[in-house]
C-alpha cells in the first residue's frame, strides 16, 4: 500500500490543490513572459573583462533562436527568367586603401595620396572612377589612444578626396581601444556615413543601403556588381567573450545571405565584392564557408566572380587557398598594402554589351586580372621605395 501524505507542505501550487481558477495561471504565465521580454529589450550592454560592449537585442534573440538567415536557394534568380533580353553594363572603377594613417608621416602621405587621386580623376574621366573604399584601421591605437580627435582628423583628410568614401571598421577603430563602446561610437559618428559629405548626385547614385541596427554594414549595386560592406575583425579568442564574437559573426552572415538572395532574385549579378577588414583566419573560416554555400554547387552561380577585399595584414597578397580547398574557382582573397607604404589600388570593372563581357587584360606586373576579365586590380606604382620620403605638392600661388 502506498501512503499519500496530504498534510505535506508544497513549494508550488496547482489548480487541483489550491482551488485557483486555471485561467489565472494562463494570465500569470503570459505576464511573466511579457516581463522577461521587456527585460531583454532593456538590456543593451554586457560586461567583458571590465569593458562594456553593446550587443543589439536582435543579435541576442537571433543567437538564442534558430538560424534565421535565408538558406542558399537560387531557384528564383533573375538569371533564370526565360525570355530575358541580354543586358549591357558600363565599365567603372573605384579606389581601395586601408590601415592608414598610423603615424604623423603617414597622415602626410595620405594627404598627398588624396591630392594625387583628385588630379588623376580629373585627367582620366574615361576610367569612370566612382567611389573610394577604406578597408578599416583609420588609426594606430598605440599612437592615438583612440581620442575622438583622431577620428575627426582622419575623416577630415578623407573627405577632401575626389569621390564618395566608404569606411568599414577595423580592430584599431574600436576593438583594441581602451573603451570599446565609446570608440565604436566615435567610428559610427565620424565614418559611419562619411560618403554623405560629398555632393548628393555622387553618393545617391550609388544607392547605398545601410543596416538600421548595425549601420556599419552596407550594400549597394552598380553596373551588375553587388558590393557588401562587412564588420569583420580578428579578435583574439582570449580577449573577447564568445557570445559577443558569435553575435557579430551571425549578423555578418545574415547581412550577406539576405542580400545575396534578394539581389540575385531581382537583378542580374555579374560579380560580388565583399569589403571587410580582417584577413581570413581559423576563427573567420566558418563565415567564408557560409558565404561559399551561396555560390558553390548552385550551377548558375558557380561562375560568378567573388572578391573579398581587405587589409589587416599590411602586405599585398592574392590568396587562392580557400578557392582550391573547396573548389570555389572564381573566389579571390585580396589584401591591400598598408596605406602609408603603397599607392591606393584601383579596381576596374569591365563593361558588358548585350550579354557579352568585354574582358579586361593584364597590362603589367602590378596588375591582377580574374573572373574571365571582369575584375582588374591595378596597384599603380605599388610599394614606395622610401615611404617616408614624401614630395608634397606645391601650393599654387594666388594673385595679390
Amino acid at each position: 500500500m502506498v501512503t499519500i501524505r496530504t498534510n505535506q507542505k508544497h513549494n508550488f501550487c496547482v489548480p487541483s490543490i489550491c482551488r485557483i481558477p486555471k485561467w489565472w495561471y494562463v494570465v500569470g504565465v503570459s505576464l511573466v513572459f511579457a516581463l522577461l521580454n521587456l527585460a531583454w529589450r532593456r538590456m543593451p550592454d554586457v560586461q567583458v573583462d571590465g569593458t562594456t560592449i553593446t550587443i543589439k537585442r536582435e543579435e541576442i534573440f537571433s543567437k538564442l533562436g534558430e538560424e534565421i538567415y535565408p538558406k542558399p536557394d537560387g531557384t528564383k534568380d533573375y538569371n533564370l527568367v526565360e525570355g530575358r533580353n541580354p543586358s549591357s553594363f558600363n565599365a567603372f572603377s573605384f579606389y581601395g586603401m586601408g590601415d592608414t594613417p598610423y603615424r604623423d608621416w603617414q597622415e602626410t602621405r595620405l594627404r598627398v595620396q588624396i591630392s594625387e587621386m583628385k588630379e588623376y580623376v580629373k585627367k582620366n574621366p574615361d576610367r569612370n572612377l566612382s567611389f573610394t573604399v577604406h578597408v578599416g584601421d583609420t588609426q594606430k591605437v598605440s599612437t592615438t589612444n583612440c581620442a575622438e580627435s583622431a577620428y575627426i582628423n582622419t575623416a577630415s583628410v578623407l573627405e577632401k578626396g575626389p569621390l564618395p568614401t566608404l569606411v568599414v571598421p577595423g580592430d584599431n577603430d574600436w576593438y583594441d581601444c581602451p573603451n570599446r563602446t565609446e570608440s565604436f561610437g566615435y567610428f559610427q559618428e565620424h565614418f559611419g556615413t562619411l560618403e554623405t559629405r560629398w555632393h548628393k548626385k555622387d553618393y545617391e547614385a550609388l544607392g547605398i543601403e545601410r543596416s538600421i541596427d548595425n549601420p556599419e554594414l552596407f550594400v549597394f549595386y552598380k553596373e551588375g556588381i553587388l558590393f557588401i560592406g562587412l564588420h569583420l575583425i580578428n579578435a583574439p579568442i582570449e580577449h573577447e567573450d564568445i557570445r559577443s564574437w558569435d553575435a557579430r559573426m551571425k549578423v555578418n552572415k545574415e547581412w550577406v545571405a539576405r542580400h545575396i538572395e534578394s539581389y540575385f532574385q531581382k537583378l542580374e549579378i555579374r560579380g560580388v565584392i565583399l569589403l571587410g577588414h580582417c584577413l581570413r583566419s581559423p576563427r573567420t573560416r566558418p563565415f567564408f564557408l557560409t558565404v561559399a554555400d551561396y555560390f558553390v554547387n548552385i550551377t548558375h552561380r558557380e561562375n560568378v566572380p567573388v572578391l573579398y577585399l581587405h587589409g589587416d595584414g599590411h602586405k599585398w597578397d592574392v590568396d587562392t587557398k580557400l578557392s582550391h580547398q573547396i573548389h570555389w574557382k572564381h573566389f579571390r582573397d585580396v589584401q591591400v598594402d598598408q596605406g602609408g607604404l603603397a599607392d591606393p589600388i584601383i579596381v576596374d570593372i569591365a563593361s558588358q554589351k548585350e550579354g557579352k563581357l568585354k574582358g579586361l587584360t593584364q597590362r603589367n606586373d602590378l596588375e591582377v586580372v580574374f573572373g574571365k576579365g571582369l575584375f582588374r586590380i591595378d596597384r599603380q606604382r605599388g610599394k614606395y621605395k622610401d615611404p617616408k620620403k614624401i614630395d608634397e605638392p606645391k601650393k599654387k600661388k594666388t594673385k595679390a
